[in-house]
């Protein structure tokens, strides 16, 4: 029995030994297995990974390029056109309210006019060129009766246009009336007296012309310049994207009509006439016209255009494009670069003084002005700055501890800190500069004078610089808003720079702004074509006066470089004299003027006689 046993047990244990290693080694290949396929099924996954991750990079790039893109052709349907309605809104309120600081509006502008008055003498300065004499009279008067031509297809019904130039149902070879998102209306007539087809383009009269004019993102157009069937010149450039737009839409529409009448009428001209945007349209509408071969000799006629074009293509256009600018007229100068510019001199100007004496002559708000410096030098929180506020809607205190509000919640305080800063500053820096006055009356010690004016500008700073730290609205050591910084640098910078600049104003002292906070400048638009600019200067002669009793002015017509419009010169009447009546009135004055002085020199030659 105990061999048997020991048999057995030797049986089992040779089993049990020869399952366990057959086992390990079926293991040894199956994890081998397994490992290859595991590698392989992972580099698969992440060969799809990779492959997801590039078509949605691609799926983003082509986003941000329809983003960054402007429409080509003018909307097709409701969906295209409000699609471009929104953007156009967005982007206007961006480049203009969006920018501009309610103060600067409110004050700013209307002291900075005040500080640089009159610059109508500018234009009549030695770059520009005086223009008289007959021919000078001749060609006014002719400009003066299209213009009055343009004023009554874009004002009056079109039959009351038709009567007025003589014209009937024969002469009109299109017309468009009804205007829609860079469609404007146009039309195109027969003048059997000029020998000429007139082309008209309506200005910005309706809301969606006016979308037309406010899409001023700047597309690259260029114009070939033939000669003898042959391309002599290429000029790049930028231009208006609006007008762009409308000019290819309007060309699309009147190219096989034009060249049908040029062919039937071949000693007939082309003319493009055109006010304010339709001025503008009207001048890139001629570049288009003139790569036609039967259409190379086409003209144009701008009253008041708008700045649509960047420099080498306004200057290339000199010799078929005139364009007329009445005084002050603020739209051949308007442009994203320009009103940056006045914008940046506006926050230069100290309007902070000019407002507090305003306030000290209004009796309500000088009553509010005295209150508020009243509890600022009697409440201890409001009087220092550094100091918390109990008031959690007017200001929060910048600890480690604080929570982080919603978004929205957010812009609001955001926005009620920055009123308040802005109203503690004008109020810190009035009770500042009359204790200045009252040490300088009892201490003529010029070095106190010094120490307070030091105090003052300390004061106003540290104002400032809370206003910018509570902007943050948070924990600065807080993860969480260290993250929504990153992915917010242009807002956060933003807020900085416009509080940086509230600084500058109210201390009169130049902070250098960081490389991160400048931004790629716009290309500067100007008038196209040669300019004629009617200037209003004041009447030398004392006793010369108009009507009103104030001193009448000395109309002149000049050939104005085209430099001089790359700057806003502000005026009170900037925006009255760009209407049609406004230019159709001092082209008539200086027709008169040009009479009165051939007239002049008529009698001079017959009294020598």
């Amino acid at each position: 029995m105990g061999a048997k046993e020991g048999m057995a047990t030797a049986a089992g244990t040779a089993v049990l030994v020869y399952l366990v290693l057959s086992g390990r080694l079926c293991g040894d290949a199956a994890g081998e297995e397994d490992g290859t396929i595991s590698s392989a099924v992972a580099a698969a996954v992440e060969a799809r990974r990779r492959r997801k991750e590039e078509a949605r990079e691609r799926r983003e790039q082509r986003r941000s390029r329809r983003r960054r893109r402007w429409p080509e052709r003018a909307p097709g349907g409701w969906g295209e056109a409000a699609a471009v309605a929104a953007r156009t809104v967005r982007e206007t309120y961006g480049e203009t309210l969006g920018k501009w600081p309610l103060g600067d509006i409110a004050f700013g502008i209307k002291y900075y006019m005040r500080l640089q008055g009159n610059l109508q003498h500018e234009y009549a300065g030695s770059s520009s060129q005086l223009l008289e004499g007959p021919g000078v009279k001749e060609e006014m008067i002719s400009l003066l009766g299209y213009l009055k031509l343009c004023m009554y297809f874009s004002k009056k019904p079109y039959k009351v246009f038709m009567e007025f130039g003589g014209y009937d149902e024969s002469d009109v070879l299109i017309k468009k009336s009804k205007a829609r998102l860079m469609k404007p209306s146009f039309t195109v007539v027969r003048d059997r007296s000029a020998k000429c087809f007139l082309l008209f383009i309506r200005g910005a009269i309706s809301v969606k012309d006016r979308l037309t004019a406010a899409t001023g993102a700047e597309v690259p157009f260029h114009h070939v310049v033939a000669q003898d069937g042959r391309v002599s010149k290429l000029v790049l450039g930028q231009a208006h994207c609006g007008m762009v737009v409308a000019a290819r839409w309007i060309a699309k529409q009147a190219i096989p009509c034009l060249n049908e009448a040029v062919e039937q009428f071949p000693d007939y001209g082309v003319k493009i006439i055109g006010h304010s945007m339709g001025a503008g349209i009207a001048a890139i509408l001629t570049y288009i016209l003139r790569e036609n071969q039967k259409l190379s000799s086409s003209t144009c006629l701008a009253f008041g255009p708008a700045a649509c074009m960047t420099w080498d293509l306004a200057e290339s256009g000199k010799d078929f494009i005139t364009a007329i600018v009445n005084r002050n007229d603020l739209v051949p100068s308007f442009g994203k670069v320009s009103a940056a510019k006045l914008r940046t001199e506006v926050m230069a100007s100290s309007w902070v003084h000019d407002l507090r004496e305003q306030i000290q002559q209004t009796r309500f708000l000088g009553f509010v002005n005295r209150s508020v410096s009243f509890i600022r030098s009697h409440v201890p929180f409001v009087s220092d700055p550094r100091s918390k506020v109990v008031d959690v809607d007017m200001l929060k205190p910048n600890s480690s501890k604080a929570k982080v509000k919603s978004s929205s919640n957010s812009h609001d305080v955001a926005k009620k800190r920055a009123t308040l800063a802005c109203w503690s500053c004008v109020a810190a820096h009035k009770q500042s500069i009359d204790s200045a006055k009252r040490s300088t009356h009892e201490m003529p010690n010029q070095t106190d004078v010094d120490v307070n004016d030091e105090k003052t500008d300390s004061q106003v700073a540290k104002v400032v610089s809370i206003s910018i730290e509570e902007l943050d609205l948070g924990d600065s050591d807080n993860d969480d808003d260290t993250d929504r910084r990153e992915n917010e640098p242009a807002v956060y910078g933003k807020d900085a720079d416009q509080a940086m600049e509230l600084l500058e104003t109210l201390t009169n002292k130049p902070h250098e702004s960081s490389s991160s906070s400048k931004y790629q400048e716009p290309s500067q638009l100007y008038p196209p074509g040669r300019i004629l600019h009617m200037v209003g200067l004041p009447s030398v002669e004392p006793n010369r006066t108009s009507e009103q009793g104030d001193r009448e002015e000395v109309l002149a017509l000049y050939e104005t470089p085209r430099h001089l419009y790359s700057k806003i010169r502000l005026a009170k009447s900037m925006i009255r004299e760009h209407y049609m009546p406004k230019y159709i009135r001092t082209m008539e004055l200086l027709i008169d003027k040009f009479a009165e002085k051939e007239e002049d020199i008529d009698n001079d030659q017959l009294g020598s006689l």
